[in-house]
């Protein structure tokens, strides 16, 4: 889902948090969001691919866009 969705589902108390993972790319991070019925939805572009990020700072700003104060950060 894009920010532009997530933010929608955020304004709608229907997300609880925002983790940023270690992707499948070595060095990589992920942005997922828990939905408040279960499950996640990942951050992806405006054509449906998962945004990777290369650094922690850039992964951050994206996840605090939709609207979190704070975000969950899995280590590797």
């Amino acid at each position: 889902m894009t920010i532009t969705e997530l933010k929608q589902l955020y304004y709608q108390n229907q997300l609880i948090e925002a983790i940023i993972e270690p992707s499948s790319a070595e060095g990589g991070w992920i942005v997922e969001f828990r939905h408040c019925q279960g499950g996640f939805l990942m951050l992806t572009d405006t054509h449906g691919a998962e945004c990777q990020y290369t650094d922690l700072d850039t992964a951050s700003k994206s996840a605090l866009a939709v609207g979190f104060s704070e975000v969950r950060i899995e280590a590797k």
